[in-house]
């Protein structure tokens, strides 16, 4: 069996002040994070179905700011979203950058079987405003 790595999800929506849905398949939990706090899961890999299931919950207009999602190189994930999204690669981090706009999208990350060389790691969806890692 292969060991858990801890992912903690971080809402940097700050300037949107918009709550996240956080679905932990493996568990069956449902989370609701709001602005500037976060949540931290154990991952397992997907052969033994898990995933993480993250959306902005809706609200009054439409995110006036572009988001970006930072995720960690080693996920595996479905994204998908109204607009053009800018997908980076840089390192050991996926950045993606979604326009303003209705909060719509929504992101399944998964991981591998193959090892990861830590036992943590990140997610952070920010408004790109803000400085972030």
């Amino acid at each position: 069996m292969a060991k858990d790595i801890n992912i903690t999800i971080e809402n940097k929506l700050v300037l949107e002040k918009r709550d996240m849905n956080v679905y932990h398949h493996f568990s069956r939990s449902a989370h609701m994070i709001s602005h500037d706090s976060s949540i931290t899961l154990p991952l397992r890999p997907a052969f033994e179905d898990d995933y993480v299931h993250i959306s902005v919950v809706s609200g009054p207009g439409h995110l006036e700011n572009k988001s970006v999602l930072n995720l960690p190189s080693w996920v595996d994930f479905e994204f998908s979203a109204v607009g053009n999204v800018t997908v980076i690669h840089s390192g050991d981090r996926t950045v993606l950058k979604i326009p303003p706009g209705p909060p719509v999208w929504q992101l399944k990350m998964t991981r591998s079987s193959t090892t990861i060389p830590q036992a943590e790691d990140r997610v952070t969806i920010g408004d790109d405003r803000l400085e972030f890692r």
